[in-house]
């Protein structure tokens, strides 16, 4: 398994990962690695999101100009506000 060395770690935040290691009852080591984890877990969630609301959005724009008198983002926000749709 590779090893990682991390340098000129804030002293708070390294107090900080050690507090959060010693109620998970981790070591510091172990800590680290789940946070790590659980970060980059969460950043590919929210490029997978970000990518289907793109392509919803892409849809809405084609349907939108399919439609006949179809109504501006404005036109729809301001209906929204009014409780119309």
């Amino acid at each position: 398994m590779p090893t990682l060395t991390i340098r000129n770690v804030p002293d708070d935040l390294h107090n900080r990962l050690k507090e959060k290691a010693r109620r998970n009852r981790r070591s510091l080591n172990q800590e680290v690695i789940a946070e790590l984890m659980g970060g980059v877990g969460d950043m590919a969630d929210v490029l997978k999101k970000k990518e289907r609301a793109e392509v919803l959005l892409a849809k809405i724009d084609q349907l939108r100009a399919g439609l006949v008198g179809s109504l501006s983002s404005d036109e729809i926000d301001a209906a929204r506000r009014e409780g119309r749709l």
